[in-house]
């Protein structure tokens, strides 16, 4: 995550949902668009709000953290 976390300028909201979403990774292992529409992330408008808060790119920043999760798994 700090090397996602490092590789932008991410807004504040940006960071705060990064963290929320690695800490599910911790649960869940993966965290892809499903994930994101059930809980705890359905409370606060699941994948379409989160998407708005990273205006329309939150699919490629998922597929980035990810791979970075399994290439540090490797």
């Amino acid at each position: 995550m700090q090397r996602i976390l490092a590789k932008y300028p991410w807004s504040d909201p940006q960071r705060k949902w990064l963290k929320r979403i690695a800490e599910q990774i911790e649960r869940e292992i993966v965290v892809d668009r499903s994930a994101l529409d059930r809980e705890p992330f359905q409370a606060h408008g699941g994948f379409s709000r989160l998407n708005k808060v990273f205006d329309g790119q939150l699919e490629a920043v998922l597929g980035e953290l990810n791979e970075a999760l399994w290439d540090e798994a490797g």
